[in-house]
């Protein structure tokens, strides 16, 4: 679902990037971007597995282990399907996903969560494509930094309105209404 790449562009210095799949739903989104950051960012060695090395990154990542240890206790001889969904909510990451981190802090016991696994594949959350409860839509997870920038050196005075709108990629009278807030 998402690759990891330096990009060298003409005279200039190689760039890290990450591509995903825009339609891909926005738990799994941030999840995978986690795990792409987790390539570039940790180099594994003594025979780790790189890709479980990224996993355990982005969890740790999405869901520090202190937050998640407060939320739902250090341990537990089981978790619901209805609170896994409310952490589902306040992680803004898969019900798998939690399990998974879950296990690997020791919260629930490898039983646990074989027994949580078995009812994910009984409801199909395991297989494409992969429709947990209160599952996320794709827009939810667009960037919005760059158009914040964007709107922050407009007002600065740094750029004006039509470069700004083509910076946005829309027209001056849509830039207008964004700015204002009215329907265009």
């Amino acid at each position: 679902d998402g690759l990891a790449a330096k990009v060298r562009r003409k005279d200039r210095a190689a760039a890290r990037v990450i591509v995903i799949k825009r339609s891909t739903w926005s738990e799994r989104k941030r999840f995978n971007l986690a795990h792409e950051l987790g390539h570039m960012v940790i180099a594994p060695h003594g025979g780790v597995d790189v890709e479980k090395a990224a996993h355990r990154f982005a969890g740790a990542f999405l869901m520090p282990a202190d937050v998640l240890r407060a939320e739902i206790g250090a341990h537990r001889s089981s978790i619901s399907i209805g609170e896994l969904v409310a952490l589902k909510k306040r992680f803004g990451v898969s019900i798998q996903a939690i399990a998974y981190r879950c296990k690997d802090l020791g919260i629930i016991s490898q039983a646990g969560f074989v027994r949580l696994f078995k009812i994910f594949a009984e409801r199909g959350w395991r297989t494409a494509p992969f429709e947990e409860p209160e599952t996320m839509a794709p827009t939810l997870e667009e960037p919005k930094r760059f158009e914040r920038l964007c709107y922050r050196a407009l007002t600065e005075g740094v750029i004006g309105e039509s470069r700004a709108a083509e910076l946005l990629g829309i027209s001056v009278r849509e830039l207008d209404a964004r700015l204002d807030q009215v329907a265009a």
